[in-house]
C-alpha cells in the first residue's frame, strides 16, 4: 500500500491579501482586469509599480494608486469594551424605553453595534463593534461564553443570598434556566452565567423574593471590565477579539 504524502503545513495568516483580489474587492476592476493593469504598470503600491501577479499587500497599510488615482483604504473594524453606566440603554437607537442611548457616552461617528446587552438599571461590561458579523456571532444562542456579574441584594446578606440564588430557576420556551454558580465575595454575590436570557439574574431573584440593589457585569469570556470607570472604554486586544471565534 502506497504511503500517503504528508499534507503541506498551512502558512500562518499574516493578514496579507493578493493585490488583484483587493482591487476587485474595492470595485476597481475584476481580478483578471486588475492583473492586466498590474502587468501594464498601471498599479502602484507605496509609489512603486507592482507587476508580479501573485503580489500580496496589507489592506490596512498599503497606499495603492491605479492610473494615478489613489484607492481609499478600507477602514479597520472597531472592537471596544465599554463600562456602561446605570441608566443608559444598550442601544444607539432611541425607542420607547426611557433613558440615554449609547450615543451619549460613545463619541464615534462610525456605526457601532452592541454585541449583547445590559438592562437599563444594570452597569458594567458591554462589547461594541463596527463588525456586524462578529457581533451576530457573539450574540448567537449557540455561542456560549461565561459571563460574570457582581450583585447586591436589598435587605439580604451575601452568603444566604448566594445559597438561595444557586438553586433558583425560571422557565422559558419549555426550558429551565438557572446560573452556573453563585458565591459570596465581600459585600457582593458573584454570579456566573453561560446562556443568559433577558433580565436573567433579576428573574432568578424574583423567584426567591430577592430584590436586586446593584448589578455589575465584570467579565465576558476572556474580556475583563478591569479598571474601566463608568462611561469609560478601551479597544479590545487582538487576542480578546480572536477569543470569541473559538
Amino acid at each position: 500500500m502506497a504511503k500517503q504524502k504528508p499534507k503541506p503545513k498551512s502558512k500562518p495568516d499574516d493578514g496579507l491579501i493578493r493585490l488583484s483580489a483587493l482591487l476587485s474587492k474595492r470595485g476597481v476592476a475584476s481580478r483578471r482586469q486588475a492583473e492586466q493593469m498590474m502587468v501594464e504598470g498601471r498599479v502602484l503600491v507605496d509609489g512603486k509599480p507592482v507587476r508580479e501577479l501573485g503580489s500580496k499587500v496589507d489592506p490596512g497599510e498599503a497606499s495603492i494608486e491605479v492610473d494615478g488615482k489613489i484607492i481609499p483604504r478600507e477602514q479597520a473594524h472597531i472592537y471596544l469594551a465599554l463600562h456602561k453606566p446605570p441608566g443608559v440603554l444598550s442601544t444607539f437607537i432611541k425607542g420607547k424605553e426611557k433613558g440615554q442611548t449609547l450615543q451619549a457616552v460613545i463619541p464615534f461617528e462610525r456605526r457601532l453595534f452592541p454585541a449583547g446587552r445590559l438592562d437599563r438599571a444594570s452597569s458594567g461590561l458591554l462589547l461594541l463593534t463596527s463588525d456586524g458579523d462578529w457581533a451576530n456571532h457573539v450574540m448567537h444562542p449557540s455561542f456560549e461564553k461565561e459571563k460574570e456579574y457582581l450583585v447586591r441584594f436589598k435587605g439580604s446578606r451575601p452568603t444566604p443570598s448566594a445559597k438561595r440564588l444557586a438553586t433558583a430557576t425560571f422557565e422559558e420556551d419549555g426550558r429551565t434556566f438557572g446560573c452556573e454558580s453563585a458565591e459570596p465575595v465581600g459585600s457582593y454575590v458573584r454570579v456566573i452565567l453561560k446562556e443568559g436570557r433577558k433580565n436573567h439574574i433579576r428573574r432568578l431573584a424574583d423567584t426567591i423574593d430577592l430584590e436586586v440593589k446593584e448589578l455589575v457585569r465584570v467579565r465576558i469570556g476572556d474580556v475583563q471590565l478591569g479598571s474601566l470607570k463608568p462611561a469609560g472604554y478601551r479597544k479590545l486586544s487582538k487576542q480578546e477579539i480572536a477569543s470569541f471565534n473559538k
